[in-house]
């Protein structure tokens, strides 16, 4: 089999033939990005502003898509506008307190709910104001709990874009029936890029992970965390900080999606490269004897390292980005954050088309196509602590992701995406 990586060039100029990519004009401002995002000169790097990008410009790589996860990012997490979830206030200087644009999406028990009721309609509760989060789920996908060494449980919560939302109430997947005759008749395939009916931007999944905060924690300064006050599952509430972020956004072209997972740099060291006194978030770096990546119990922290390092591929756009942030605000907490790496499908049965997946049909099985995506392994070391081996990615799990109920041959996919299993039955289902 032929290296993926010795075919990328390939790949790049026959989509440039083709015209399946599109392409801007260069500019002087666009050059840079010529470096940090890949071979094209016209792809531009991520900047400061509340913009994010829904589809290529230019051939796909790992640094261009790097790169576009990074703009992502910022975009997410600009500060939200006031009354208007989802929304930044382009007013805003990036890293300003309060609410980012992400954190006002819509939850995934906000969205199926028991006995399939519909969703509130979109912004409400409306969460730009600050009120506490509800946090719930200390459980990683796969068990295990990261237990931090003040010996507290991470919390996680999974979201949903506007567009994904407008998609599931239109087709009303949020009833596991009606999901289910959805899927078989026509085939659940979510927004990839703008369109008409749903939204300008396209689905957008995350999963996030936040740590209580420790008074010396909040002492810092600058401080190194995104914070927000959040409510837990015994009533009390806490200050809590963004340890790390899981981005799935389908962009045009693209049905499998562009993937890419984020953390705070302070959370662990790269395998068997904790450094004696430096102070880690799930790591104790005097402590030889710790069983590493293992499953604890609160109070006993993990001790977790990172398996897999910094993908080469967006070591440069991580500096750029925590450079660019640090000049614009010395005291941002986002310049503490970083890019572990992206994963992508390039090819379908080998040969570069629009959508390098055939989109979901009618009654589909699972597993889906993974599209020979760009790396076989990605993970977070906050967010699957326990299951940082080879072969294991976002994609790769994904294409299990099923219907909240299976038909008459097995589960149904959907569209890559395990949010949808949470749908409840009116009859069947009361939690």
């Amino acid at each position: 089999m032929i290296d993926p990586s010795q075919q990328r060039p390939a790949l790049a100029a026959a989509l440039i033939c083709v015209g399946i990519l599109r392409t801007t004009p260069a500019t002087a401002e666009q050059a840079p990005g010529g470096v940090l995002c890949g071979i094209h000169i016209n792809q531009a790097p991520p900047t400061l502003t509340p913009t994010i990008d829904s589809r290529m410009v230019g051939p796909a790589s790992d640094a261009s898509f790097g790169c576009l996860a990074w703009q992502s990012f910022v975009y997410l997490n600009w500060p939200v506008l006031a009354g208007s979830p989802g929304e930044p206030d382009r007013e805003a200087a990036f890293g300003r307190p309060g609410p980012t644009v992400w954190e006002t999406y819509k939850r995934h028990d906000e969205v199926f709910r028991p006995q399939a009721r519909p969703p509130a309609p979109w912004g409400s509760p409306d969460l730009s104001t600050g009120a506490p989060r509800p946090l719930k789920t200390t459980h990683q996908a796969g068990g295990g709990s990261l237990i931090d060494r003040a010996g507290k449980p991470v919390y996680y919560e999974m979201l949903i874009d506007r567009d994904e939302f407008n998609y599931i109430v239109e087709n009303k997947l949020y009833d596991a029936d009606a999901q289910l005759a959805f899927a078989a008749s026509k085939g659940i395939v979510l927004p990839a890029g703008p369109t008409a009916r749903y939204g300008a931007i396209g689905t957008i999944e995350l999963k996030a992970a936040w740590k209580i905060l420790t008074p010396a924690e909040l002492a810092q300064r600058p401080i190194r965390f995104h914070t927000a006050t959040a409510r837990l599952e015994d009533g009390s509430t806490a200050v809590v900080g963004l340890v790390g972020m899981h981005l799935n956004q389908r962009i045009e072209n693209f049905t499998q999606g562009l993937w890419a997972t984020f953390v705070q740099i302070d959370s662990a060291p790269e395998a068997d490269a904790g450094a004696p006194g430096r102070t880690y978030l799930f790591h104790d770096p005097d402590c030889a004897r710790c069983a590493v990546n293992a499953m604890t119990d609160p109070p006993q922290a993990t001790q977790v390292e990172q398996v897999f390092p910094v993908a080469p591929s967006v070591r440069a756009v991580n500096e750029h980005m925590r450079a660019l942030i640090r000049d614009a605000d010395p005291n941002s907490p986002w310049q503490f954050y970083e890019l572990l790496g992206v994963q992508w499908p390039q090819f379908a049965l080998g040969f570069p088309v629009p959508r390098p997946d055939p989109e979901p049909v009618a009654g589909h099985g699972i597993p889906l196509s993974i599209g020979m995506p760009s790396t076989q392994t990605l993970m977070n070391p906050v967010i699957e602590t326990f299951h940082q081996v080879n072969n294991v990615s976002c994609l790769g799990c994904h294409a299990d992701g099923a219907t909240a109920r299976s038909g008459s041959n097995g589960p149904i996919a959907a569209d890559y995406s395990f949010l949808l299993g949470h749908a409840q039955s009116k009859a069947r289902d009361s939690r």
